[in-house]
């Protein structure tokens, strides 16, 4: 099924994935982190300070995600989507009246845990969960919302940082949370109920087109004794921890190499446009060729973007390493969420993506903060990205040995 047929057949409910991953920025470090700059001078923090802060909160919040997300495995879609975006508003009011490091903790913890996590995990598994022939084009779709996130919310952000100030911008998002996302997303879950009886009729029947057999519907604790899911984990972790320790310290970046907040912002639409390009190009893949095949290419450009952060220090750099991250960063999140799908089933995805997105918030959130005391221990930005080189080209041989491992032959754990 073509991309403009299957949009028109499945409209409604992809709409549902697509808004999910745009209003996602909200708890993106990319848009957080536009917000730095006042937020250290109000409460007096340095970089170092802030990044641990932030990094300690989301630690705390994505331990929160690994109970909380697996409850999408057994309570309805519409009910776990309105608490969750009930708990965003709530984290950008803390935002906008925050006057203490206790409060700025706190709302840190409540926008990451709900907005980039659980709305994450709404959006991701319910894609996964509900398409099968056409995962690879309805989480392509659905990803894309983070291309359009990523295109507009820092524009807006700086827009809103310049003409009213910092606490009011989250103000405003605490009410665009409740008067306009919480009700759309409600209209375009109508109706589920039916969606998710089809497929609990269709998961009981289905069968492995090789072997004849029932499908096999990993349980957690099975995935996690899976030699393959750790050999991978380094793949998965390392786009993350790279691009968005990056993003989080990006007014350091543009402080040092003599850019305009402007430039870097537009630089956000390059990246943006790639990264959709990437994720269409990717969706399409997956359904022809699999998703496990596809986690090596994601991580190449990487490195040319990281060696021209580090060695071109001219403005002419940002959108050459935008294009390059967009496309690792596009085709990573595609891969990201039909991988697990296509290795472990759909059964218990609530628990095995909650876990995953644990072990990436808390590793890039560490890499956040240990590159805050480079910076203040007056590292380089040179030297920093040459160690993103390093963890690029180990990532790129763990997951090489992944891929020879044969999967392991166990009884299925209903």
């Amino acid at each position: 099924m073509g991309y403009l047929s299957f949009l028109l057949a499945h409209r409604r409910f992809l709409s549902f994935g697509f808004g999910l991953n745009v209003f996602v920025a909200l708890g993106q470090t990319f848009y957080i982190s536009l917000y730095n700059g006042e937020i250290r001078a109000a409460l007096n923090l340095s970089h170092g300070e802030l990044a641990a802060l932030y990094g300690i909160a989301t630690i705390v919040g994505s331990i929160c995600l690994l109970a909380t997300g697996r409850l999408l495995d057994r309570v309805d879609l519409r009910w776990f989507t309105a608490a969750t975006t009930v708990f965003v508003a709530i984290g950008c009011w803390l935002f906008s009246i925050t006057t203490t490091v206790t409060g700025l903790f706190l709302a840190v913890f409540a926008i990451r845990f709900a907005a980039q996590g659980l709305w994450g995990v709404c959006a991701q598994v319910s894609m996964a969960r509900y398409f099968h022939a056409d995962r690879g084009k309805a989480a392509a779709v659905s990803t894309a919302g983070y291309a359009l996130g990523f295109a507009i919310f820092p524009l807006i952000g700086a827009w809103l940082l310049m003409t009213f100030g910092w606490r009011e911008a989250w103000a405003f998002s605490a009410w665009f949370v409740v008067l306009v996302i919480l009700p759309l997303t409600m209209f375009q879950l109508w109706g589920h109920g039916k969606r998710h009886l089809a497929y609990e009729e269709k998961l009981a029947g289905l069968v492995d087109e090789k072997t004849g057999t029932k499908v096999r519907q990993w349980a957690l604790k099975e995935v996690l004794s899976d030699v393959r899911f750790w050999f991978l984990q380094p793949a998965m972790l390392a786009v993350p921890a790279i691009i968005f320790s990056i993003q989080f310290h990006q007014l350091y970046l543009i402080e040092s190499r003599g850019w305009a907040l402007t430039a870097f912002a537009g630089g956000y639409t390059v990246y943006s446009v790639v990264s959709l390009l990437a994720i269409l190009i990717t969706g399409s893949m997956i359904d022809r060729y699999g998703s496990y095949k596809l986690v090596i290419l994601y991580l190449c450009p990487l490195v040319p973007a990281l060696l021209v952060l580090a060695f071109v220090s001219s403005a002419i750099s940002i959108p050459i390493f935008m294009a390059l991250t967009g496309v690792t960063f596009g085709m990573s999140l595609v891969v990201f969420m039909t991988v697990w799908a296509e290795m472990y089933g759909t059964k218990n995805m609530g628990a095995i993506r909650s876990f995953n997105i644990f072990l990436n918030v808390s590793f890039a959130s560490l890499v956040m903060v240990l590159t805050g005391w480079l910076i203040d221990g007056g590292v380089s930005i040179e030297a920093m990205c040459l160690g993103g080189v390093g963890v690029v080209a180990l990532s790129l041989i763990s997951t090489t040995v992944a891929r020879r491992m044969p999967e392991p032959h166990r009884a299925s754990v209903s």
